[in-house]
């Protein structure tokens, strides 16, 4: 009988580990894509967290069978809402950028006319159908999607896309007469 050096165990560790891992990736891999794609309703994306998780998943020095799928879905949660938290930080970021440049743009009489084309575009928002202009405030202003927008005001996600396509297409019309 012979004495296993501690890198061999380090090795057998390893070669343990991944064997693990390809016997999960084999076992999951559709039901995480799937989650993945519930998440990103895009496939490229999907595929593309499927993969950091794994290689997430082989830096880990030790990973117990017993716990190993209940594991992998919980750091796919875990990555879906550092995602969500990721992707809020940078909507408020561009938006406060946006806030920014409009305050401190050198050109005096440049953000009189931006304050002046603001103003206009709100005054005409009014003239909308109340339900349309508050799609498109909820839209422009809050940045929601249309499928929160539609949850928030109960109505379809198609009826919110039309109304939201319908209030861009009006906008546009009204910001080309007066500009």
């Amino acid at each position: 009988m012979s004495i296993l050096s501690i890198n061999d165990m380090d090795t057998l560790k390893t070669i343990s580990n991944q064997e693990l891992i390809a016997s999960l990736y084999k076992r999951c891999y559709t039901n995480l894509k799937l989650y993945f794609l519930s998440y990103t309703h895009d496939p490229m994306a999907a595929e593309d967290m499927l993969q950091d998780l794994f290689v997430k998943l082989m830096s880990m020095d030790v990973i117990v069978e017993e716990t190993a799928q209940n594991l992998i879905f919980l750091m796919a949660k875990h990555m879906i809402i550092n995602d969500v938290r990721h992707k809020a930080f940078v909507r408020e970021r561009e938006k406060t950028m946006r806030e920014t440049m409009l305050f401190y743009d050198d050109s005096l009489p440049r953000h009189i006319e931006s304050r002046e084309i603001l103003s206009l575009a709100c005054k005409h928002l009014e003239e909308m159908s109340p339900k349309r202009a508050e799609v498109y405030q909820m839209y422009r202003q809050e940045e929601l999607s249309s499928k929160e927008i539609a949850a928030k005001l109960h109505l379809s996600t198609r009826t919110v896309e039309s109304h939201i396509y319908s209030a861009s297409k009006e906008m546009k019309r009204f910001l080309k007469k007066i500009i």
